[in-house]
């Protein structure tokens, strides 16, 4: 018997590029049209959907494009968030971990309530992309899934 080594992080990528097959690639077109005015993050929700089972949950999907030199303010989630960056490269810093780059196609998890300290785009002249992936509960409040800190 033959046993496959993968390891979480070539699971995990393997996952969300499934996943992002759904998306799709015009997706990746629109991103670069839906251009936020400098200095800022643009959020644009792709897809909502009910999950099967108990607890009620649902899967929520956020685009968040960044133009050259722009980032997001220190946030948390409190239901926790896998990001994948779609295009570009983007440094992230969660809780008190060191700051890391992310390239397309490359992924993180934030769990519940960790701080996200650095979210930007490392390109002063590209845009960048990412997917925010996240599970919450049914009826939650929008306001739950990104909150200042």
């Amino acid at each position: 018997m033959t046993t496959a080594s993968l390891s979480r992080r070539r699971f995990n990528r393997l996952s969300l590029m499934t996943l992002l097959g759904a998306w799709g690639a015009p997706s990746l077109s629109r991103a670069a049209s839906v251009l936020p005015t400098a200095g800022a993050s643009n959020r644009r929700e792709v897809i909502k959907q009910e999950l099967p089972g108990e607890p009620p949950r649902e899967l929520i999907l956020v685009e968040v494009t960044y133009p050259p030199g722009a980032g997001s303010p220190a946030h948390l989630h409190a239901n926790g968030v896998m990001a994948f960056v779609v295009s570009g490269t983007i440094v992230s810093k969660v809780g008190d971990e060191p700051e890391q780059t992310f390239k397309t196609g490359e992924a993180w998890w934030e769990p519940p309530g960790a701080v996200h300290r650095a979210s930007r785009n490392d390109s002063s002249t590209e845009l960048a992309a990412l997917l925010a992936i996240y599970i919450a509960p049914k009826g939650f409040e929008e306001a739950s899934l990104m909150k200042p800190t």
